[in-house]
């Protein structure tokens, strides 16, 4: 069994070596997918952006033999699961996991994207002079700290 992760920010990747120095089971980053074994079981552990996980579908479709998912992301609580299983048909045992956000980490489209979004943001708060959204253009701008060791835990026990 290999941990294959996905990341942008450096959370997934985080938590996938700590899955690894408590399992002691290997783990690489998704890009070298090719040289695991066509029958290699893998925990696949990707981040979340707007619900989509990034690197799941790479993953089940190159190789396919995914024991169970752990998304990284902000979004927490059964709803934002439940969204995030239907989104990208997980099919597996998923576990949410709590990740990080800063803005100067994001590279290429992803920054240019939630760059966009934080300007919107500040437009229709400006606009509108409601408080609504502030918490989140904070957060976009100064980042946020949720990564918790203590949450693979559930992953390492889900295992045996």
């Amino acid at each position: 069994m290999t941990i294959v992760y996905c990341s942008n920010t450096g959370s997934a990747k985080r938590y996938a070596e700590l899955l690894s120095e408590k399992t002691n089971l290997p783990c690489i980053d998704i890009s070298k997918r090719d040289s695991i074994p066509a029958d290699e079981e893998i925990i696949f552990i990707g981040w979340i952006m707007a619900g989509a996980l990034q690197g799941y579908k790479e993953a089940k479709e190159t190789i396919g033999n995914i024991r169970t998912v752990c998304g990284v992301g902000m979004m927490k609580g059964e709803k934002a699961n439940e969204e995030v299983i239907a989104k990208n048909g997980i099919t597996e045992p998923y576990f949410f996991l709590p990740g990080d956000f800063d803005m100067s980490k994001l590279k290429g489209m992803y920054k240019m994207m939630m760059g966009m979004m934080l300007k919107m943001m500040k437009g229709k708060i400006k606009e509108s002079g409601e408080e609504k959204g502030k918490e989140m253009i904070r957060m976009l701008e100064e980042g946020i700290i949720l990564f918790d060791e203590k949450e693979i835990e559930k992953v390492v026990e889900f295992l045996g």
